[in-house]
């Protein structure tokens, strides 16, 4: 079922996607595709008789409905990354442009995209329980994975190899502490629409064998996966799920000393530049950005939209506010690494986000918040109270506290509440 760019037929998570970034792009968002829900209601997303996964039953069919958006380029070239709880795989799905075969400044052949599918899956891990501790990587790769590898990729319509290549260096060599997930995570290339790439062929076979190779597992039976309430994911953070992965994504690539000319620190100094011209900072009052979650940051976007700036969507949105968090961080001497990071991920399963927050930095999100809308570089809400900042209420069987568990606040819907009804476990991010 999937997660939106973000946010698919009995969607149980939304589905988050969204636009490749090659070279800075601007990210736009897509909401549940109200078709494809009716569609997979009626049962219309048929497997094929030998499939090992029944893509007509969840938790397949979302994910099997997502994979051939994808192959099919159905709402463009919006990458993004698909997690089932307790399955033997998880996807990270990729477009390949065959005109950018050169190593630049800012084309790393996706591979820096790969890393922030990557930690998104890690950050939804964490929110459903699979992730509990970050102190023991590289975790082993369990029995029933589908592979015994723990990045794989699968290149179904042919494009060039370098970007399976360089995508599978990034990952294997991120650091043993980023290594968690106990299955193979493949990493799926399609072909991008640009002029000069050809259609992938065959579609309805491919995205049946790319669902098969990712989640049969090493039995080949796909027995393996969980529906759980949507409601977990109502503790995610979707302002800081972005920025986050993008900040990290790029710090890590650079880390990794795979590229001799690509530049991610530079590559992300651009995309805060031109987040805040596509947002209006600083002095654009309507850069509020409240609690974070998925319905503030929607509201956000579309205030934006409706005033003719539609290029200040989520992930901008989400880059230049952790820009200015790393940047709170050192003002108050606060220890804001990676590690830190997914403290308040695993924390905010238990008690919420803003408990985990405060836990893991000494000070409020309220606090974090009015710091950026106050300052000179955003001056978007000069007179921000901190105590009036919006919080994510904890949700789902992993509150500590069941008052928690009954608790909602303005920031915690994602898309319409009756999603917090449905049924699944995919997630799929951008």
């Amino acid at each position: 079922i999937a997660f939106p760019n973000r946010r698919a037929a009995l969607p149980a998570s939304p589905v988050r996607v969204h636009p490749l970034f090659i070279p800075r792009v601007m990210v736009c968002t897509t909401r549940i595709n109200a078709l494809a829900l009716v569609a997979s209601v009626l049962g219309l997303f048929l497997p094929l008789t030998n499939a090992a996964c029944d893509a007509s039953t969840e938790p397949w069919q979302g994910v099997f409905h997502d994979i051939g958006q994808k192959i099919t380029a159905e709402e463009g070239p919006s990458g993004g990354s698909t997690y089932v709880v307790d399955a033997d795989g998880a996807g990270v799905h990729l477009f390949a442009d065959a005109n950018l075969l050169t190593e630049s400044s800012d084309n790393s052949f996706s591979a820096h995209t790969a890393v922030h599918e990557y930690l998104h899956i890690l950050q939804q891990a964490m929110l459903a329980g699979d992730v509990t501790n970050t102190s023991i990587g590289p975790v082993p790769i369990k029995a029933t994975s589908t592979s015994t590898a723990r990045f794989a990729c699968i290149n179904k319509c042919a494009s060039a190899a370098v970007f399976c290549e360089k995508s599978l260096a990034v990952l294997n060599a991120l650091p043993d502490s980023l290594k968690l997930l106990d299955r193979t995570v493949f990493v799926i290339f399609y072909p991008h629409t640009e002029v000069g790439n050809v259609a992938c062929t065959n579609t309805d076979a491919k995205k049946q064998e790319i669902l098969d190779e990712v989640y049969a597992g090493a039995d080949g039976t796909c027995a393996n996966g969980v529906q759980l309430s949507y409601n977990y994911m109502l503790n995610e953070n979707h302002l800081v799920a972005e920025g986050d992965a993008e900040y990290w994504g790029l710090t890590l690539t650079d880390d990794t000393n795979v590229f001799s000319v690509f530049d991610g620190a530079a590559y992300w100094s651009g995309k805060i530049t031109d987040g805040k011209m596509s947002c209006g900072v600083p002095g654009d009052t309507k850069f509020r950005v409240e609690s974070g979650s998925s319905s503030a940051t929607d509201s956000l976007v579309n205030a934006y939209s409706d005033a003719g700036q539609p290029q200040c969507a989520d992930n901008p949105i989400g880059e230049i506010s952790y820009a200015f968090f790393l940047e709170w961080c050192a003002t108050h001497s606060i220890t804001c690494t990676q590690d830190k990071q997914f403290s308040v991920w695993m924390r905010a399963r238990a008690v919420g986000w803003c408990p985990a927050f405060k836990e893991t930095y000494g000070k409020s999100w309220g606090e974090y918040v009015c710091a950026m809308e106050a300052s000179d570089e955003y001056n978007s809400n000069p007179s921000c109270v901190a105590t009036d900042v919006a919080c994510i209420a904890c949700t789902g069987e992993g509150c500590e506290s069941a008052a928690d568990s009954d608790s909602s606040s303005a920031g915690n819907a994602r898309n319409g509440g009756w999603l917090s009804l449905a049924l699944g476990a995919a997630v799929l991010l951008a």
